[in-house]
């Protein structure tokens, strides 16, 4: 069994159009300020420095637009997460459980490891410096962000099918830390 989920297209694409429209507001106002007879050095530094910010961000978000591999595939072998801070093929064996968390409003499912280190050491430069960038800001190295996924429940029940144990987080009511989880009768339960 092998069952690949997809990052949202009309997500995406919406927040291409949206920096693709800065982007080229941007392009604009630079050649009005170059064209200029008085030359705006702190104008055009700005505006220089957002359109290339802009265009990258049409790139960036261009290649996940075009991007036919799934980002996360779920097999009977262990799970793979795809993209710059994927570290690729994680086997069952090697997952301890996820911890679902929300940050600004997005749902993520950081992947628990037992040897974190090892995935990431075995990543390029740029995933590394992610997954560390995660690890110190207290988050696990590896998450899927549910905010994307198109079937985020199908994900979750396919989880909870291969017997990964999700780490809940109670709150003072004993309500958990994600409402639509906390049906998932979760295997592992942490109070914090």
């Amino acid at each position: 069994m092998q069952r690949d989920f997809h990052f949202s297209k009309i997500r995406i694409f919406l927040l291409l159009a949206f920096m693709a429209a800065l982007a080229i507001i941007f392009t604009f106002v630079f050649i009005n300020l170059l064209s200029s007879p008085e030359k705006d050095t702190a104008g055009l530094l700005i505006s220089g420095g957002l359109d290339l910010l802009f265009i990258w961000c049409v790139y960036f978000l261009g290649k996940v637009f075009f991007q036919k591999e799934a980002n996360v595939t779920i097999s009977d072998d262990g799970l793979t997460l795809r993209g710059t801070a994927g570290p690729g093929f994680i086997p069952w064996e090697d997952i301890e459980g996820v911890l679902p968390y929300e940050v600004h409003n997005n749902a993520t499912l950081g992947i628990i490891l037992q040897d974190e280190e090892k995935y990431i050491e075995a990543m390029p430069k740029k995933g590394r410096r992610l997954a560390r960038l995660n690890q110190r800001t207290g988050f696990p190295a590896f998450n899927i962000g549910l905010s994307n996924i198109k079937e985020k429940s199908e994900l979750i029940d396919l989880l909870m099918e291969m017997n990964v144990g999700f780490f809940l987080e109670t709150g003072e009511e004993g309500q958990t830390a994600d409402p639509d989880l906390e049906q998932a009768s979760p295997q592992k339960e942490t109070n914090g």
